[in-house]
């Protein structure tokens, strides 16, 4: 994870720290972690996500969703699911569909489930799916080893590319409903790992209920490193 401070932001951007200041205020910005109160830090991969949303074309009909760019094969695996959500995914929510597929390969699976998701989230290094789920006592270890009890991987080769799950498109889709719940502009990994936890469907599910990790915890523990808009705008309200 790359923090930003205000300062950072500004120099960043080409603003001034007054400007950042009011996108912030208006909660046109990117998702944030107010450390205090006057400390605020801004993840890289989030500053970029949030700028990718503002792209612009003209010409064409005014401003479009870009395409994600990623691995042909990862690429192909998850178009659908993908296109269906309105949002552009961090480079670690697609590092970690890349990896899912990649577990799903090695252990001679012919189709990604959401256990390879949960893997796949585990694996990415300064993943915020994986931070939460650490903080929460479910560190990559007990995962792994909950998976590999699970899913004894099978010693015969697949060719070729795997294929995409039933269950992973409702992931998606619930990852996407929740980002737009939170307010969020994106799709990053800690999205997935919630769609996971909402769709209750899967072994990556099952894995992360003998663990006893549960939706309202990750809820949680999401709004606590990261702001949430529509969360923090409900409490102002309130």
């Amino acid at each position: 994870m790359q923090l930003m401070s205000i300062e950072d932001l500004a120099a960043y951007l080409g603003d001034s720290k007054r400007t950042i200041y009011k996108y912030i205020a208006t909660g046109d910005c990117p998702p944030y972690m107010r450390i205090s109160a006057k400390n605020i830090k801004f993840d890289r991969a989030d500053v970029d996500a949030w700028l990718e949303s503002k792209k612009v074309y003209p010409g064409s009909g005014g401003k479009k969703m870009c395409k994600i760019t990623m691995a042909n094969n990862a690429k192909e695996m998850i178009k659908n699911a993908i296109q269906s959500t309105k949002l552009p995914w961090t480079p670690r929510a697609k590092a970690v569909l890349k990896s899912a597929e990649k577990r799903a390969l090695k252990d001679g699976f012919d189709h990604v489930g959401t256990e390879h998701v949960l893997i796949g989230i585990v694996s990415v290094k300064d993943c915020l799916g994986a931070t939460i789920l650490k903080n929460l006592g479910a560190e990559a270890a007990k995962c792994v080893e909950l998976y590999e009890k699970l899913c004894k991987p099978s010693k015969q080769k697949v060719d070729g590319k795997v294929k995409i799950s039933e269950d992973i498109n409702n992931v998606v889709k619930c990852a996407y409903e929740q980002g737009a719940e939170w307010g969020h502009e994106y799709i990053g990994a800690e999205h997935l790992l919630v769609g996971i936890l909402i769709a209750e469907k899967g072994t990556g599910f099952q894995i992360l209920s003998d663990l006893g990790i549960t939706l309202e915890q990750v809820c949680e523990e999401t709004r606590r490193l990261i702001v949430c808009r529509k969360v923090e705008n409900e409490r102002k309200k309130q």
